[in-house]
Order: C-alpha cells, then sequence, then structure tokens
C-alpha cells in the first residue's frame, strides 16, 4: 500500500469517497476523471498548450484507482446507511 501515499492519492481516494456515499458510484467517477483531467491540466507545460498538444503521460492511473477504490467504499457506506434506515422503519 505504499503507492497510496505517493503524489495526493488519499485526497483523491476520500473525495471520491465522500461523493459516492452521498451521490452515486457512477458520480464518484466522473468526479475522479474530472480530477485527473485537472491533475494533468496544471502539470508541466500542459496549462500552456491547447488540449490536442498535451502530454499525456502526465495522467496518472493511480489516482484513478486510489478514486476507484473511494467510489466503492462509499457506495458501500451509503448502502450501508440505507439498511439500517430501512431496519429501523419497519
Amino acid at each position: 500500500m505504499e503507492w497510496m501515499k505517493e503524489s495526493n492519492r488519499m485526497k483523491h481516494l476520500v473525495g471520491v469517497l465522500a461523493v459516492s456515499a452521498v451521490g452515486t458510484l457512477l458520480m464518484g467517477l466522473g468526479c475522479i476523471g474530472g480530477m485527473e483531467f485537472k491533475d494533468c491540466h496544471h502539470s508541466g507545460d500542459n496549462a500552456k498548450r491547447p488540449l490536442r498538444e498535451w502530454d499525456w503521460s502526465a495522467w496518472d492511473w493511480k489516482d484513478v484507482w486510489a478514486g476507484v477504490i473511494g467510489g466503492v467504499l462509499g457506495q458501500v457506506l451509503q448502502l450501508m446507511v440505507v439498511m439500517v434506515i430501512w431496519r429501523m422503519a419497519r
């Protein structure tokens, strides 16, 4: 789990966990794409170039996977809360 301590992966995990806990996993996946697109835009010379000339090697798939893990955990958390509320209402 050393790869989670690199870069800003914990921010990706926690941010998408919160979004998925309130929304859905698909909403979290959209946020992952947006966060990584922003990170890719702000790295190196990409901020000075148009999109078609970007260096896409700045895209970090480990950040994406950290977000996917957060999204799944958030969705599980949401389902657990819904199940508790549903059982209390019965």
